[in-house]
C-alpha cells in the first residue's frame, strides 16, 4: 500500500467518525429530554394525576409476593423433575397429565395477571378527565391484544410463556 492511499484511507476514516459523531450529537440535542411514560405525555396528566396513576400500576407491575417470574420457574421446575421420573414409554399418560397440570397453572398465573391488568384499567380511567379517557381508551384499543402479556402500556412485564409443547412422538 502506498503512503497515498493510506492517508486517503485516514482521512476518509476521519470525515466518516467526525460525521457520525455530528449527527449523534444533533439528534440527542435536537429531541427534548421526556420524562415520565408515553401514556403520561400522551394523556397530558396533572401531577396529581400521575401519582395516581404510579399508585394504581405499581402493583400490577410489581404485585406482592414473589415475582411472576420466579413463580413460572417453580412451575416448570416442579414440572421438569416430573418428567425426569418417566423415563419408561408405559408411562405416557402420567406425562400427559403432568403437562396438563402445568399448563393449567400456568393459565392460572396469566388470568391473575390479565384481571389485575383489566382492573387497574379501570381505575386509570376513574382518575382521567373525560378527553383523557377516551384518549386512554383509544390507546388501550391501538395496543389491545397484547398489552396484558407486556404489562401496562407504557411499561415492561414479564413475557407470557406459551402453552408447553405436545410430548414427543405424536
Amino acid at each position: 500500500m502506498t503512503k497515498t492511499k493510506l492517508i486517503v484511507i485516514v482521512c476518509f476514516c476521519a470525515a466518516f467518525g467526525a460525521g457520525l459523531g455530528t449527527g449523534v450529537a444533533v439528534t440527542r440535542l435536537g429531541a427534548p429530554p421526556r420524562h415520565g411514560s408515553w401514556l403520561e405525555h400522551e394523556l397530558n396528566l396533572t401531577p396529581q394525576q400521575r401519582e395516581q396513576m404510579h399508585q394504581i400500576w405499581s402493583q400490577v407491575i410489581s404485585p406482592p409476593g414473589p415475582p411472576q417470574r420466579e413463580q413460572r420457574q417453580v412451575l416448570q421446575k416442579e414440572r421438569d423433575d416430573a418428567i425426569r421420573g418417566l423415563l419408561k414409554q408405559d408411562q405416557k399418560a402420567q406425562y400427559e397429565e403432568v403437562m396438563k397440570k402445568y399448563a393449567e397453572k400456568l393459565a392460572a398465573l396469566d388470568e391473575a395477571r390479565k384481571k389485575a391488568f383489566d382492573e387497574a384499567v379501570e381505575r386509570t380511567k376513574q382518575i382521567l378527565t373525560e378527553s383523557q379517557r377516551k384518549k386512554y381508551e383509544e390507546l388501550l384499543q391501538k395496543h389491545a391484544g397484547r398489552h396484558w402479556r407486556h404489562g401496562p402500556p407504557g411499561g415492561h412485564g414479564p413475557e407470557g410463556e406459551k402453552e408447553p409443547p405436545p410430548p414427543r412422538g405424536e
